[in-house]
C-alpha cells in the first residue's frame, strides 16, 4: 500500500471535517484498491450522511461482492441520499446478493430511492435483476409497478417478458394495460406459448388481458409459423387475429393454415378464413378449398363452395362441378350459385344438368346461373322447363331467356305467353318489354306471328 493511500485512509478514520472524510472515501474508491475495503466499510458507521455515502460510492467503484452486506445496511438509513448511493454502488457489484439488497428499495417510503432500485436493476438487466423486478409486482405501490413495466420493457428478453406476463394476472386493470401495451410494442413472438397458456387462466380479466396481448404481438408479425401456432389458441379473438394476418401475408405457406382454419369449430372464423382464401384467390387456395370438399360437414362444404364461386378460376368451377353431385340440396345451390358468378362457359354442362335436380331450389339457381352466364347452349333446355307444367321454376327461367336474350330464347318468351298460369304469362309479357327495348325483340316476335307483349287473361 502506497503512502498516498495510506493518507487517504488516514483522512478517512481521523479527519475532524465531515468534508474531508467524505472527500478522502471518494479518492480511495478512485484507486480501486482491495484493500481499502475494510476502511470503507467502517465509513459506512460515520455520523456524516455524507460520509456514508461518499464511502457507498466508493465501494461501488472498487466492486467488492464483501462490501453488500454493508451496502445493503445502508438502506435502512433514514437520508435518501445515502440510500441511493448505497443502490447504485449495489448496482454496480450486480451479484445475486446485491440484487436481493437493491430490490429492498422497493419498499421505501421515498418514491425517489424506489425509482432508483428499479433504474439500477434495469441496468443490470440479469435474469437476476428481472426476477428483482418482478417483485414489484407483489407490492401494492401502483407507481412503483408501473416504473417496472416500463424496465422490463426496455431490457426486452425472454426472461423481462415473462416478469410482463406476470403483471397481466394484476388486479388492478391499469397495470394490465400498461403491461399489454409494452408487450405489444416489443413485438417478439418468443412468449407466444405463455400468453396461449394464459388463457386458460380461471380469472376473466387475466385472459382478456393475455388475449389482447397476444393479438397484439400477433398483428405485429409475418412468421407463418407463429401464426399458426396462435391458431390453436383457445380465445376465439386471438385465433381471429391469426386469420387477419395470415391473409395480410397471402403465401402458399399461409393459404396451407387458412386451409385447415376452415375446419374452426366457430362458424365465423370459418367464414373469415373462407373470405380469406377467395381474396388471396391463388390456385393454391382454390385447389385447396376444392379438396376440402371431401372432408368436411355440410355447413362447412356451403361455406366453401361459396368461396369457391368468388374466386371463379379455372379449378373453382370444376369444385363446383363436383359440388352440385353433393348429398346436401343447400351445397348443391349454393354450387349453382356460384357457378353463374364465375362467368364461365366451363359451368354449363354441370348447370344443365342441375337443371334436373331433385329439389327445386338447386334447379332454381342452376337456371338463374345459365341466365348470368348467357349459355345458349341452355336454351333448349330451358324452355322445356317453360313448358313443363310440373315446373316450379317458370319465373327463373323467364328471367334466364331475358338474359340470355338469342332469337329462340325470345321465341321461347313468346309462347310463354301463351301459358296457362296467368304468372307465367304476366312474367313472359314483362321480360320481352325489356327485351324489347334493346331495338331487336319486337321484329323477331312479329315474325313469330304475335305483334304485341298483352297477356291474355
Amino acid at each position: 500500500m502506497d503512502e498516498n493511500t495510506k493518507s487517504l485512509i488516514k483522512k478517512v478514520e481521523r479527519s475532524v471535517f465531515a468534508g474531508n472524510r467524505a472527500a478522502a472515501a471518494e479518492e480511495l474508491g478512485k484507486l480501486g484498491d482491495p484493500d481499502t475495503v475494510p476502511i470503507l466499510l467502517k465509513a459506512l458507521e460515520d455520523s456524516s450522511p455524507k460520509v456514508k455515502a461518499a464511502a457507498s460510492e466508493a465501494l461501488g467503484e472498487i466492486n467488492d461482492p464483501d462490501a453488500v452486506p454493508g451496502l445493503t445496511k445502508m438502506l435502512d438509513e433514514p437520508e435518501s441520499s445515502v440510500k441511493k448511493t448505497a443502490i447504485i454502488a449495489l448496482g454496480k457489484i450486480g451479484t445475486p446478493e446485491a440484487i436481493s439488497g437493491i430490490v429492498k428499495g422497493f419498499g421505501d417510503s421515498d418514491k425517489f430511492v424506489q425509482k432508483e432500485s428499479v433504474k439500477t436493476l434495469m441496468k443490470i438487466g440479469s435474469p437476476e435483476a428481472v426476477s428483482g423486478l418482478t417483485k414489484a409486482f407483489g407490492c401494492s405501490d401502483s407507481p412503483l409497478k408501473k416504473i417496472s413495466i416500463t424496465a422490463l420493457g426496455k431490457i426486452n428478453t425472454y426472461e423481462a417478458a415473462c416478469g410482463l406476463i406476470k403483471a397481466l394476472e394484476d388486479p388492478d386493470n391499469r397495470i394490465r394495460q400498461q403491461a399489454v401495451e409494452t408487450l405489444g410494442k416489443r413485438a417478439k413472438t418468443d412468449i407466444l406459448a405463455d400468453l396461449m397458456n394464459l388463457l386458460t387462466d380461471s380469472r376473466q380479466p387475466v385472459q382478456e388481458a393475455a388475449s389482447e396481448a397476444l393479438r397484439k404481438i400477433i398483428g405485429a408479425s409475418e412468421s407463418v409459423s407463429v401464426l399458426v401456432k396462435a391458431l390453436d389458441a383457445s380465445d376465439r379473438n386471438v385465433r381471429k387475429a391469426s386469420i387477419e394476418a395470415l391473409w395480410k401475408v397471402g403465401t402458399p405457406e399461409a393459404v396451407s393454415a387458412l386451409l385447415k382454419e376452415i375446419d374452426d369449430a366457430d362458424w365465423y372464423l370459418r367464414s373469415r378464413a373462407a373470405d380469406a382464401l377467395t381474396d388471396i384467390a391463388s390456385p393454391e387456395a382454390a385447389m385447396g378449398l376444392v379438396k376440402a370438399l371431401d372432408i368436411h360437414d355440410s355447413h362447412v362444404r356451403k361455406t366453401i363452395v361459396t368461396a369457391l364461386g368468388k374466386i371463379g378460376t379455372t379449378e373453382a368451377v370444376e369444385g363446383l362441378v363436383k359440388a352440385l353431385n353433393d348429398t346436401d340440396s343447400a351445397v348443391r345451390e349454393a354450387a349453382a350459385l356460384g357457378l353463374g358468378k364465375t362467368g364461365k362457359t366451363e359451368a354449363i354442362p354441370g348447370l344443365l344438368k342441375a337443371l334436373h335436380d331433385t329439389k327445386s331450389t338447386v334447379q332454381e339457381a342452376a337456371a338463374a346461373s345459365l341466365g348470368n352466364i348467357k349459355a345458349k347452349e341452355a336454351v333448349p333446355e330451358l324452355l322445356k322447363v317453360l313448358e313443363d307444367p310440373e315446373a316450379l321454376i317458370h319465373k327463373t327461367v323467364i328471367s334466364a331467356l331475358e338474359n340470355i336474350g338469342t332469337p329462340e330464347a325470345v321465341s321461347g318468351l313468346a309462347r310463354a305467353l301463351e301459358n296457362p298460369d296467368a304468372s307465367v304469362r304476366k312474367a313472359a309479357s314483362k321480360a320481352l318489354e325489356k327485351v324489347n327495348k334493346s331495338g331487336i325483340a319486337l321484329e323477331k316476335v312479329k315474325n313469330l306471328g304475335s305483334s304485341s307483349f298483352e297477356v291474355s287473361e
